[in-house]
């Protein structure tokens, strides 16, 4: 099977040829734009008949063409939940949304009753069935449009990066859910970059890159994919046969061996006058606290991880700062003086990076993007240097709309941040992102810190972290619950331990290995 998308230069996909079985959990791995989102849309239709192009070769779901089968048919086989959850919300509340699709089908109240009570308790999100979703956070309603596909009962459930949002708690209770549903016949083809948690239980991976989709065992892969997790890296520079694809594997590997750290010379880090100040700061949405008196302090060259369970009240805080909610209590000092009333004005200190990048993006081009911005400041426009700048000059002359996910992530943080303000609040950043993204988004805050800013990066994502935080700051339930040197949190034994750091004492990332 092949296909090019309209207009394509080249084919999306070429030449796949896969068998997927009942009872199996495939994980799609490569980097962004590869192909994976394209893949996934095959099975239920999506690609051609929402897309259009040119479609070559044959596919069968269930004994059905997806490509000519309607899709309110395919929708009951083939269930999909996008790497945008906000863009397939429907309903106001929590349990409307997963209630909807049966009541479309038809499914008799009794038995939509029953699935609702199941689908809630399943995946753990009991506490949100009344909310609304516009007060859910990302994670909430990643789990909320998982828990509306799976009402309709498909038989081959379809994952575009559905842990890129989860805290560790709903990562987990994720994944247990489609183990369990696995075993019950159902089968699991899910698009991830960050593979920790899902290697170790899938049956088999798809290596897809540039169209290509390359068949391989859960251990090939850990053994060859860049995208592996670092315990995989650490097997790997070892040379352990086979590389382990968990922790506790390693751990039983490398029992009574000693391995030899890095001891590089520590850069200084100078750490300046307050960039940001909150001061008991509290948000309320109706009858729910978001943010119950925050005190924090962020100064010139600190790199801040903020970190804590989905709802814990992180894209609150960054919209407090940036003036998008108003607080019931307390007070915004931004560079050492009052936050001004208007959103323009702190963000001219501030640069927020909202958590869906669809926020950002409205131009036609990603030029247009990062020169609307610096249009808005009475800046230049965007030169070709400074579109090198956030490594944006292959993409200068696309859509952002047409680009993947994880390529739009890199869009928004140049637009939101083409003003070069002081201050960077990046909510979620390597959503989507692949390895070599990550990487990138790391060095750019460590270049920035260094040079005099400051950034607040609220992430799931401790392994990326780890590479740039000096400072990580956890919130429960809108307060602050700690406030660590990077080095503590995330060690060993620390709230946010790394992969490596539970393997190889003193040691928090492979760059600190020799």
């Amino acid at each position: 099977m092949s296909y090019s998308y309209p207009g394509g230069a080249a084919p999306a996909l070429c030449d796949v040829d896969l068998d997927l079985q009942e009872g199996a959990l495939t994980l799609l791995a490569g980097p962004s734009a590869g192909g994976k989102s394209t893949l996934l849309r095959l099975f239920n239709g999506l690609v051609p008949q929402f897309h259009g192009g040119r479609l070559a070769g044959s596919i069968e779901v269930a004994g059905l063409d997806p490509a000519r089968t309607p899709a309110r048919r395919m929708a009951a086989i083939a269930g999909m939940v996008f790497q945008e959850p906000e863009a397939q919300a429907i309903a106001e509340t929590a349990e409307d949304e997963v209630a909807f699709g049966m009541e479309q089908a038809g499914v008799p109240p009794f038995e939509m009753h029953r699935r609702l009570d199941a689908l809630f308790d399943l995946l753990g999100i009991g506490p949100l069935r009344h909310r609304r979703l516009s007060t859910l956070s990302g994670g909430e309603r990643q789990r909320t449009a998982l828990a509306s596909v799976l009402a309709l009962e498909p038989r081959l459930l379809l994952l575009d990066e559905p842990t890129s949002q989860l805290d560790s708690e709903g990562a987990e209770a994720v994944i247990a859910a489609l183990t369990g549903l696995r075993d019950r016949g159902l089968a699991v083809l899910v698009a991830e970059h960050r593979l920790a948690r899902l290697l170790p239980v899938a049956d088999s991976v798809l290596a897809v890159e540039a169209g290509q989709v390359r068949a391989l065992t859960p251990l090939a892969a850990a053994a060859s994919l860049d995208a592996a997790p670092p315990v995989c890296h650490l097997g790997r520079l070892l040379g352990l046969d086979p590389v382990p694809v968990a922790v506790d594997e390693a751990r039983r590997a490398l029992a009574g061996r000693e391995i030899p750290l890095r001891r590089p010379v520590p850069s200084p880090c100078t750490v300046g006058a307050p960039l940001l100040e909150a001061c008991g700061l509290s948000v309320s949405y109706g009858a729910i606290t978001a943010l119950g008196g925050v005190d924090l302090t962020v100064r010139e060259g600190e790199a801040v991880a903020l970190v804590g369970a989905n709802g814990s009240g992180k894209s609150t805080l960054f919209r407090a700062v940036a003036g998008l909610v108003s607080p019931s209590r307390g007070a915004v000092r931004l560079a050492g003086r009052p936050a001004a009333s208007r959103v323009q004005d702190r963000t001219a200190v501030a640069g927020l990076v909202p958590q869906d990048p669809a926020l950002a993006l409205y131009r036609d081009t990603v030029r247009d993007e990062v020169a609307e911005t610096r249009k808005l400041r009475h800046m230049e426009h965007a030169s070709g240097a400074q579109l090198a700048r956030w490594g944006l000059e292959a993409l200068s002359a696309r859509n952002p709309r047409d680009l993947s996910v994880g390529q739009q992530q890199r869009v928004a943080v140049a637009a939101m941040l083409a003003h070069e303000p002081r201050l960077w609040l990046m909510d979620e950043p390597t959503r989507g992102a692949d390895h070599l993204a990550r990487q990138w988004l790391a060095t750019t805050v460590r270049q920035h810190v260094h040079a005099g800013g400051a950034a607040v990066v609220a992430t799931h994502d401790f392994e990326t972290a780890a590479r740039f935080a000096t400072r990580v700051i956890g919130l429960d339930q809108g307060r602050v619950v700690f406030d660590l040197p990077a080095a503590r949190a995330f060690a060993a034994d620390g709230p946010c331990a790394t992969q490596i750091a539970r393997l190889v004492p003193g040691a928090l990332t492979m760059e600190d290995l020799s």
